[in-house]
């Protein structure tokens, strides 16, 4: 999440804004000094939002020394810890941390001079749009800037966290080989993006950046992001319900790609901007926007109600076709131009002996192979024509958790909270009962089994007074957490945002089911979907 800073109609927007910085700043303090970056690039152009057009200018490279040695790459296809390439350029890693640019296949490789404190401290980059990170052996971030414009205008900075980018700098979630890459969203390269309902929004005016990292046993997506507090809290939801074990990750423009030891694979567009977890800036509806057009700016559909806001749920994972022949762990979603979901996915392998690339767009029905001739990057996977995702899925979450939904009678509510245009994702429903705005039972319980709140959505119950239980869809987006916390739930309260879905088919025959129809009459207020916001541990759940 990388945000410019418009004009706010509500004072409560800053005001949030402000808490939030003191709040997170105040637990956070100084890093010790055992355990921080390199000192020497404190600041940079990265933390300025939103940065230059992108222009490929290469001004400037002939100032950079030409790489005499031994280990450039005759060939960049594949984003890995050692080469990587945007629209415009080509990088590569040497194993002493000697970082190397060339622009886009071109043949000469120059050398790229480094602040003192990073040479030869690199053990791995990642790029994306106009940023490129790279990270030493303990793990620390450091941000490259302006990677699409003049070489000149190359800069450094090791900040990264709340607020807004100025926190002391962190390390990756998790460092495995494969497991971790940049991902950026610009006004300038990529522009736009699609909600669930395939329309059309302003990405901002600034950026979306953050690095999404295989954690755990590979079914945890963990993201870092510039913006947020620097803990492991943030996840993708991975695929199939948050248990789909993944060996390789790579991202690109808020495109998530996994791969599975038997070559099953996935996509998904997500960012915590375009998630409704941002409700300070971004305004978002659970109703469908049919009718409406998309806002021309970010300004234009914060304010301006009769353009569309951004549908939720967030979009879920796309699984991608089999790959019909021999693949490698190595995989590389890369955006191709401005434009929403304008990508290219490409993972490693083999065609009648012959070591290269299979490739197509994003959307694409089948995959094409390019032979390069390079040595083999990844390693091979027991890559099988039928789907075999079932067979690497984690455990699933041992929450389960049930409570009674409060009576619709309350003042304030999660739809009161959407209407007046308070950022409710900071809004936490134990923090309304604290200031005496109390919600009364209803008779309506909700159960939901195995909750896990990286998830978008899952199944869940209703039971009804007389004892009948009513199958509906538990939809859930991250609050904004104002300081550092822990991963899933824990003894203290999460904070989220959500709504309670009927099926399509249920709610379109509800006439024939009396007791599905009162639901739907007085608590969802008639409606398919009824936003809520919720208040999670792992013993309890609060629902308003």
């Amino acid at each position: 999440m990388t945000r410019s800073l418009p004009r706010r109609r509500l004072g409560l927007r800053a005001a949030a804004v402000g808490i939030a910085a003191i709040a997170i700043l105040g637990l956070l303090g100084a890093p010790r000094a055992d355990a921080a970056p390199a000192s020497c690039v404190p600041f940079g152009t990265a933390q300025i939002p939103p940065g230059v057009p992108s222009t490929g200018d290469r001004t400037g490279l002939d100032r950079f020394a030409t790489y005499t040695g031994a280990q450039a790459p005759a060939r960049v296809d594949l984003r890995t810890e050692k080469t990587q390439y945007n629209r415009f350029w080509e990088f590569a890693l040497t194993d002493s941390g000697t970082l190397l640019t060339r622009a886009l296949k071109t043949g000469t490789w120059h050398v790229v001079p480094l602040p003192s404190c990073l040479r030869g401290r690199l053990v791995g980059i990642s790029l994306d749009d106009d940023e490129l990170v790279g990270v030493d052996r303990a793990g620390w971030i450091y941000t490259m800037d302006n990677v699409t414009q003049s070489p000149l205008l190359w800069n450094w900075t090791s900040a990264w966290g709340a607020m807004l980018w100025t926190g002391p700098g962190r390390t990756l979630p998790d460092d495995r080989r494969g497991g971790w890459a940049l991902s950026v969203t610009s006004p300038w390269d990529n522009r736009a993006y699609l909600d669930i309902a395939g329309r059309v929004h302003p990405s901002g005016q600034a950026k979306m950046t953050m690095i999404p990292a295989l954690t755990g046993d590979g079914s945890r997506i963990t993201y870092a992001d510039p913006w947020l507090p620097n803990d492991d809290s943030y996840e993708i939801g991975s695929p199939l319900g948050g248990r789909f074990r993944s060996v390789s990750l790579s991202a690109a423009g808020s495109t998530t790609f996994v791969i599975n030891r038997y070559g099953d694979m996935f996509t998904r567009t997500f960012d915590f901007d375009s998630s409704g977890a941002d409700s300070v800036f971004f305004r978002y509806s659970w109703d469908p926007q049919t009718g409406k057009p998309s806002a021309t700016n970010l300004t234009q559909e914060t304010f301006d109600r009769s353009t569309a806001a951004v549908q939720l749920p967030a979009a879920d994972w796309t699984r991608q076709p089999k790959i019909p022949g021999e693949i490698s762990s190595t995989i590389t979603v890369a955006s191709t131009g401005p434009g929403p979901e304008k990508r290219e996915l490409r993972v490693e392998g083999r065609r009648d002996g012959r070591i290269g690339f299979w490739h197509k767009g994003l959307h694409a029905k089948t995959w094409n192979f390019t032979a390069t001739g390079s040595p083999l990057q990844g390693r091979m996977l027991a890559n099988s024509a039928a789907d075999r995702s079932s067979e690497t899925l984690a455990a699933p979450k041992p929450w389960n958790l049930s409570t009674t939904l409060p009576s619709r009678t309350a003042a304030v509510d999660g739809q009161t909270l959407i209407d007046i245009g308070l950022p409710y994702s900071v809004i936490d429903p134990r923090m309304l009962d604290e200031v005496g705005l109390t919600a009364a039972p209803s008779r309506y319980r909700l159960s939901v089994d195995a909750f896990d709140p990286a998830v978008t959505s899952r199944q869940a119950t209703v039971t009804t007074p007389s004892g009948r239980r009513i199958a509906i869809v538990l939809h859930t987006a991250d609050g904004m957490r104002m300081t550092p916390s822990r991963p899933g739930l824990t003894d203290t309260p999460r904070h989220l945002v959500g709504a309670i879905e009927i099926p399509h088919d249920a709610y379109r025959d509800r006439a024939h089911d009396p007791e599905l129809r009162r639901f739907v009459d007085t608590w969802m207020r008639g409606k398919s979907i009824a936003p809520i916001t919720l208040s999670a541990t792992t013993t309890d759940l609060v629902v308003r």
